[in-house]
């Protein structure tokens, strides 16, 4: 490997070309949150045909726009509405023709998963009653995008927000495409 390097130098000074000294630069810094969502990419919630809100749908429309799936989002945001559960759900994303994974066993690894490849999730709250996007978990901090309350953010300590959530259906959901790239450091 030496000789590889003392010949590269070797060549650049005969070239008349300066060597460079290379370094390495530090690794990007994550984000935070990890699904940071631009205000324009958030789904807020909306009345259903019943009069129900619909929650799930503004949360998955929220990650399919983070995840660059703008024609699902908005096929979804004119076909969908109105309180959701999980098998309905999916059959109505089969139906759609987006790809997605879910748990109803309150399985934290699934949402590790979900927010270690940013693309985030959304995730049941308040007995089963509404649905919201994680957008970050870490071993301490769980933030929450709440589609009642697009314009913030909701800071909570992790253990607490999965004893909200397990008590709540334990339902996560994620679509599986590629997100948005890390921001430039």
């Amino acid at each position: 490997m030496k000789r590889i390097i003392l010949k590269v130098l070797l060549l650049a000074t005969a070239a008349g070309c300066e060597p460079q000294t290379f370094i390495a630069k530090p690794p990007i810094k994550k984000e935070r949150p990890t699904v940071n969502l631009p205000l324009s990419m958030r789904q807020e919630n909306w009345l259903g045909s019943r009069g129900e809100g619909s929650c799930v749908w503004a949360s998955t429309i929220s990650l399919l726009r983070w995840q660059g799936r703008y024609q699902g989002a908005d096929w979804v945001r004119r076909n969908y509405g109105g309180g959701e559960w999980p098998d309905d759900w999916a059959v109505k994303m089969n139906k759609a023709g987006l790809r997605y994974a879910f748990t109803t066993s309150a399985d934290v690894e699934f949402l590790e998963w979900a927010l270690r490849t940013r693309r985030g999730a959304a995730v049941t709250i308040m007995g089963g009653a509404h649905c919201v996007n994680l957008v970050h978990l870490d071993d301490d901090w769980v933030c929450l995008l709440d589609n009642n309350a697009v314009r913030r953010y909701q800071w909570v300590p992790r253990e607490r927000f999965l004893a909200e959530w397990r008590a709540s259906l334990g339902w996560g959901l994620a679509v599986i495409y590629t997100p948005a790239a890390p921001l430039p450091q």
